[in-house]
């Protein structure tokens, strides 16, 4: 995909619109802002994945909200590494609706929260980003792109499930074709280890 693509997906993010991210190895999912979140794109994000819903954010404030990796090894082995899992603490009801998740989401992607604001184990899983990027896995490009776009850094993001056969994640084209149908704008996880975004101008959050 393009530079331009990736700009007008920046454009999208910017606007709290959800978009498709293609990532480093075939497979890709939907990506939005977690300060942005709300009913429809939570549902709309679990409808057309696996329901594993995760939000990206930096490791250094996965710390600040006491949100150890699931596995003690797991940021050794992966510029990823899942947390334990959470709801938010007030505003919800059993943790697992669009709603509360959404909720959830908004509470990570506050900058003023802090651990007390959560609970755990829940129902949104929070995934610790290696702040050097070492791979463009889907968490990092999520993360690097809504920060770009001019959000805090958190990013919700799933794993899109192939239109056409339920039992595998969705690839390639799938996904191209995924973004077409619902209008949504795409981009390229692997352009951001080849230094296209330095010649993006992050656009500023409407």
């Amino acid at each position: 995909m393009l530079i331009e693509e990736q700009d007008v997906a920046l454009t999208a993010l910017a606007a709290g619109e959800a978009v498709v991210v293609h990532d480093a190895g075939e497979e890709g999912g939907v990506v939005f802002a977690a300060g942005r979140a709300d009913v429809a794109n939570t549902a709309f994000a679990v409808r057309h994945s696996s329901g594993f819903l995760c939000v990206a954010l930096p490791e250094s404030r996965c710390d600040e909200l006491a949100l150890p990796p699931m596995s003690p090894r797991a940021r050794r082995d992966s510029a990823a590494a899942v947390c334990v899992t959470v709801d938010a603490a007030v505003g919800v009801s059993t943790g697992i609706s669009a709603a509360d998740r959404a909720r959830a989401a908004r509470v990570l992607a506050d900058p003023a929260a802090v651990a007390a604001d959560l609970t755990r184990p829940g129902h949104l899983v929070p995934v610790a980003v290696d702040p050097d990027f070492a791979q463009p896995g889907l968490a990092q490009a999520a993360l690097r792109l809504v920060t770009l776009a001019g959000h805090a850094p958190a990013a919700v993001f799933a794993h899109l499930v192939s239109p056409v056969d339920e039992t595998r994640m969705a690839t390639g084209e799938e996904l191209r074709a995924f973004a077409v149908d619902r209008g949504l704008s795409a981009c390229d996880a692997r352009n951001l280890t080849e230094g296209d975004l330095a010649r993006v101008g992050a656009p500023s959050p409407s």
